[in-house]
């Protein structure tokens, strides 16, 4: 280990004399500069960083102590070792409160010298340790606190049920200390930003995220206890503040929105709105106050162009429901439209959701966030996504992110779902080979009705015999088995969802003898259709 020293005194002859009596090698020491005045050394000490000064007590400009006050007054924990004659013996010894290490007499002995150096090398290693260990808990605890942060707002867009009930019961310091804020004023408060830059948003490392997060911080640092997080829509920021602070923080918040705004004459034109929920009196309904926040940046489907909304401005706006836009026998056929890729009825579909769209483009947006949000819980619940769940929740997003109105946001979630469709038709047909594919895509589209391996060998333009080789090989199962697993799957989504008759149920999924279809549910499932109804539906 080394060590790094400053020699200060105004007599080169002493200097030359330390330099010869020091064992500098053996030591470890490296000697970084010669000062000759008290000026000098300070600009030395500031500029250089030693680990310590060797000084004499007395020098011109200012003697030992001045620079010691000097240097701790730059916030240095520099150690100091004085060189004192002896007449200014007592003087020295009055240094010590000033953590001066230890101090010389002169003339200096090389004995005292070197057992003073390795004294301090040995105080400057158990600096180094104190310091490293400092650090290393300041970075656990900072990455601990951030990481401790991050669950808020995950908790904020998760809403798991349990996570959202423990939530709701805690005070502001049990709020603090899960989650590392400090909560303690009257008012809360939500902004969402959405920004169609938002790929730059979510790059923290990125010149525009950069710039948005200077300005959050300028607005509101000093009006507001408040946090942010980027996600790839644009910022959640949370703001606690003062009832006395409610008008400066309303102005700020439009601050923030022109700041981010002046950076089109960088970055060109780009769409930014910002939804504000309403004022809130406790931690605990910042989920509440989320939830308001991110509905109310929607209502920029209604106000058209970039802006700032506040919640309170859709309140009064008529609501409708998702079943309004799309009806429960709908929604049933648009689930299997994507599950068992049929193009042709989603198309058909979403003609008519389009149409309806267009009745409430002047509805509250919170009511269209819930729709549009509400269908997506259910597709994904339905269709099996894997490893793409996160591109399709971004396309998903991006099909309201891109609308002007409500309408458009329809159209363009259908084509979301019209891609989705057409690729996984794609997959299909390259796992499968194009006769399989097709033979496949068939029996998915038509296992209601009375078909045959000939038929599905006609779809796949093959052999029937073939058909069955490729049913054995690739599917690991045969025509029969997989054409009745299908209808098996159909069935227990209608016992468990409808109010049709077991014998109704039977004929929708392909069967005209209703103890037949029940002898097979049971084959399969290993209980009856009603039993499975009473345990599921």
């Amino acid at each position: 280990m080394s060590y790094r020293i400053i020699i200060a005194d105004d007599e080169p002859k002493i200097i030359q004399l330390i330099r010869q009596l020091g064992h500098w090698e053996e030591l470890g020491i490296e000697i970084i500069a010669e000062c000759h005045d008290g000026e000098q050394a300070l600009r030395c000490i500031l500029e250089k960083q030693p680990d310590f000064v060797l000084s004499d007590i007395k020098m011109p400009v200012f003697d030992g102590i001045e620079l010691i006050q000097k240097t701790r007054e730059h916030d240095m924990d520099t150690l100091f070792v004085l060189l004192s004659g002896y007449r200014h013996f007592e003087y020295a010894r009055s240094a010590i409160q000033l953590n001066v290490m230890d101090y010389l007499l002169k003339p200096i002995d090389e004995k005292q010298l070197n057992e003073t150096l390795d004294k301090v090398c040995r105080q400057v290693d158990q600096l180094r340790g104190q310091k490293e260990s400092h650090l290393r808990l300041s970075r656990f605890e900072t990455q601990k606190g951030e990481e401790q942060l991050a669950e808020l707002f995950w908790l904020l867009i998760d809403r798991q049920p349990e996570d959202v009930r423990e939530f709701e019961k805690m005070t502001p310091r049990q709020c603090n200390a899960a989650y590392h804020t400090q909560f303690g004023r009257e008012c809360y408060q939500v902004l969402c930003t959405v920004s169609n830059l938002s790929g730059m948003l979510e790059q923290k490392d990125s010149l525009f995220s950069e710039k948005v997060t200077g300005f959050i911080q300028s607005c509101f640092k000093d009006l507001a206890v408040f946090y942010y997080h980027a996600t790839f829509q644009g910022h959640i920021i949370l703001l606690n503040f003062n009832e006395k602070d409610k008008n400066e923080v309303k102005e700020a918040v439009s601050v923030l929105y022109y700041n981010i705004q002046d950076l089109s004459e960088a970055y060109g034109n780009f769409r930014l709105n910002i939804g504000c929920s309403s004022i809130k009196y406790s931690n605990r309904e910042l989920i509440k106050a989320f939830l308001e926040a991110n509905a109310t940046e929607w209502g920029r489907l209604i106000f058209l162009g970039n802006s700032v909304i506040e919640y309170g401005q859709l309140e009064k706006l008529p609501s409708f429901t998702l079943a309004d836009l799309i009806s429960p026998e709908e929604e049933s056929q648009l689930l299997d439209s994507l599950k068992y890729l049929r193009e042709e009825e989603l198309s058909d579909l979403f003609a008519e959701v389009y149409k309806r769209a267009g009745k409430v483009n002047n509805a509250n947006p919170e009511s269209m966030n819930r729709a549009f949000w509400g269908m997506y819980s259910k597709i994904i619940n339905s269709i099996s996504l894997g490893t793409e769940q996160d591109r399709f929740h971004e396309r998903y997003y991006y099909a309201y992110l891109e609308g002007r109105n409500f309408q458009q946001v329809m159209k363009n979630l259908y084509e979301v779902l019209e891609k989705f469709v057409i690729e996984e038709q794609q997959k299909l047909k390259e796992k499968l080979g194009k006769p399989l594919g097709e033979a496949v895509k068939f029996i998915k589209k038509n296992y209601m009705n009375q078909i045959s391996a000939e038929d599905a060998a006609e779809a796949g333009n093959i052999s029937t015999t073939y058909l069955s080789r490729l049913f054995k090989s690739e599917m690991k199962i045969g025509f029969t088995e997989y054409l009745t697993k299908i209808r098996m799957e159909e069935s227990q989504k209608l016992l468990s969802e409808t109010n049709y008759s077991i014998k109704e149920i039977a004929v929708m999924v392909g069967y005209t003898d209703e103890k037949y279809y029940s002898k097979l549910f049971k084959k399969g499932m290993g209980i009856k259709p009603t039993e499975y109804r009473r345990l599921y539906g």
